[in-house]
């Protein structure tokens, strides 16, 4: 009987997903990103980061909108950002490419703070594109991940799908996105225009105040390392982007489907041991 209520404990548990520490970041580049678009201080970026943050799937039925906010990275112009079928990665969507930000500034805000909404069917999506028409594509279900191409490769928001591993004062990781949750209290300003507050930049503008409004409880931040592991900075902050109306879903990691069918095995062999 203990041997049974062992197994069966194991395979609910596989259900789970497995905990994991969050990653840790390099150098104080997100943290003053973010700080700066806050109407005070964002949260600690090492110890506030939303779990679980791999698989979504919309919650509104009028799309979700994702607006990027800033990009601190040599790729900029390369980046590409959209989403993914979780059951079939050649299956993609995309909602930003390079042009988003509209030149090779260090750093780098999106042309007239410009957002895009992608919208779900079930299990069809689409999103308009910036220079007109519609760009589709049709999933395996209602899930999707997230995912970042730059110059070193292309990154999911699915950790175990990336290729290249952290090293070891990075706890190994293999994540290349972290998320931030809205509290419905933080004020930040998400037209943030880095551009506009920059006086050797051609857009300077002495009267540009900020426009801060509350980072809501449908709303999520998510901040990408854009370096191929173990080969990167650990900064986080080399695109970064506001998405709105989703949440995200959990799921068994691939190695906790793995314990559950050890799980069940192990509970039909007792079954037959006792029938015999």
């Amino acid at each position: 009987m203990k041997f049974r209520q062992s197994l069966l404990a194991l395979g609910i548990s596989a259900f789970a997903v497995s905990a994991t520490a969050n990653t840790i970041i390099s150098t104080n580049s997100l943290q003053n990103g973010l700080d700066s678009i806050t109407d005070g201080s964002f949260y600690d970026v090492n110890t506030s980061q939303h779990n679980p943050d791999e698989v979504w799937n919309i919650t509104a039925t009028g799309g979700s909108v994702s607006k990027l906010i800033f990009e601190f990275a040599g790729f900029e112009n390369n980046a590409s950002f959209g989403i993914y079928d979780v059951n079939d990665i050649s299956k993609t969507l995309q909602i930003y490419d390079g042009t988003s930000c509209g030149g090779a500034d260090t750093t780098c805000t999106p042309q007239d703070n410009r957002a895009t909404t992608f919208e779900s069917n079930g299990n069809y999506f689409e999103t308009a594109l910036f220079g007109g028409g519609i760009s589709s594509a049709t999933f395996s279900s209602a899930d999707f991940g997230y995912y970042l191409t730059s110059g070193d490769g292309t990154f999911y928001s699915e950790a175990h799908r990336n290729a290249g591993v952290g090293d070891s004062a990075h706890n190994n990781t293999t994540d290349h996105m972290v998320a931030f949750f809205g509290d419905g209290q933080l004020k930040i300003d998400s037209n943030y225009r880095a551009d506009k507050l920059d006086p050797n930049h051609a857009n300077y503008d002495p009267n540009y105040a900020p426009s801060y409004s509350t980072f809501g409880s449908n709303e999520y931040i998510l901040a990408w390392e854009d370096l191929a592991f173990p080969n990167s900075d650990y900064d986080y902050s080399d695109f970064v982007v506001m998405v709105e109306s989703v949440e995200s879903v959990t799921v068994p990691e691939p190695g906790t489907l793995a314990l559950l069918g050890l799980g069940l095995a192990g509970l039909g062999a007792a079954r037959r041991r006792q029938k015999a």
